[in-house]
């Protein structure tokens, strides 16, 4: 039997490229046609991981070597890395962190009161950009915690300069409209850049699709000591 076109290789020698092989036909044509607007910057905050996971592959719902799945409503999107001129960015690393279903972070003070981290969810991935700019995650729906809305962080690599830290949000959710870190990014077209709609990915699946441009300018952000993030040894910064 052929895999299905989400299928995720077990062999994760291979996984940050084998997922982009099976892009083709799979986004949207509203994807391409939307007019490009720069990706707006937004805070690390303070759970970016102090210790990364030995699983890092772009298949974050099961964690090598483990049988259990990550808790959680299975969530995947994709898209394209563009620069301003809309010319796909190959061999560009992009960085993916986010709460687990019971909002926790695998982060050393990531925890929610009276929470426990789930031991399946991987909590940290990336991805490598092939030839056409493309790249997917293969997650689940991020758990609420309090203060802020359900989020993705984000973050371009090129070389050894950190090009965007941004976030991801989904459209519908009652506590965007009041999200200090969402209202605070760029302006109107840039925050709707951000806040995209997912839907099932079949009639009738659990499982959520959503698709998303990343369109990043030619200069690199700040250093990392004074994007807000919570790396050791580096200031605590604004709400995740």
């Amino acid at each position: 039997m052929n895999p299905s076109p989400f299928h995720i290789r077990l062999d994760r020698r291979l996984l940050l490229r084998s997922l982009l092989l099976t892009t083709g036909g799979i986004l949207t044509g509203s994807l391409y046609a939307e007019a490009l607007t720069l990706t707006p910057r937004a805070t690390e905050g303070p759970y970016y991981p102090d210790h990364l996971p030995l699983d890092q592959d772009n298949d974050l719902v099961q964690i090598q070597g483990q049988a259990a799945q990550a808790l959680g409503t299975v969530t995947e999107f994709g898209g394209r890395l563009l620069n301003a001129d809309g010319q796909p960015i190959q061999d560009a690393l992009i960085e993916m962190w986010q709460a687990d279903n019971n909002g926790c972070y695998i982060h050393s003070r990531g925890a929610q009161k009276d929470k426990e981290r789930d031991p399946a969810f991987q909590g940290y991935g990336k991805i490598i950009t092939n030839a056409k700019g493309e790249y997917r995650f293969r997650t689940i729906k991020p758990g609420l915690y309090s203060g802020r809305t359900i989020h993705w962080h984000v973050a371009v690599k090129q070389g050894d300069k950190r090009m965007l830290t941004t976030q991801l949000y989904i459209a519908g959710v009652p506590q965007n409209d009041k999200d200090g870190v969402l209202r605070r990014m760029g302006d109107e077209a840039q925050r709707l850049s951000v806040i995209r709609e997912f839907k099932p990915k079949t009639t009738g699946s659990p499982e959520l699709f959503g698709t998303w441009d990343i369109v990043i300018g030619h200069t690199p952000e700040e250093p990392e000591e004074r994007r807000g993030g919570g790396r050791p040894g580096g200031p605590a910064g604004p709400r995740s």
